[in-house]
């Protein structure tokens, strides 16, 4: 949703004359934060999967399959806060003056895209498998 939400400021802006070169610089912390909360949360759902593998050792394949995509979501989290949005941290100050740094950045800011859709699909699929797994028997 952060990435729709920008998106749609970055538009608005632009329809006011706002250069997309300033409207994204306007908007870039609010990328920053949502990376450091994805972040976050990604450690929260490892150290919470990594207790379920310790209690859980005979697992389901839809329980290895849960664990794998979350290590995925954690992944993609990680690859976003520390891949990413460094980089676009340092293009920051420099897209407005500086047309190849400029294209970086959008190059960048597609990947940011990529990234979020896969970790928003990977913690969904996290999420939702358990569902198809079969009760314990008692």
């Amino acid at each position: 949703m952060i990435v729709f939400a920008v998106v749609t400021l970055v538009k608005a802006a632009v329809a006011k004359g706002i250069p997309v070169a300033e409207a994204a610089t306007n908007n870039v912390p609010v990328f920053v934060h949502y990376a450091t909360i994805a972040m976050v949360s990604a450690i929260v759902l490892l150290i919470a999967e990594s207790i379920d593998f310790a209690k859980n050792k005979s697992a389901t394949t839809i329980t290895r399959a849960r664990w794998a995509t979350s290590l995925l979501t954690v992944a993609t989290a990680m690859i976003l806060s520390f891949g990413i949005m460094p980089l676009m941290k340092d293009l920051m100050p420099l897209i407005k003056t500086n047309e190849e740094a400029h294209q970086k950045f959008q190059q960048l800011h597609h990947a940011s895209e990529a990234d979020i859709s896969a970790m928003i699909l990977f913690a969904l699929a996290s999420i939702a498998l358990p569902v198809f797994d079969k009760p314990k028997q008692i």
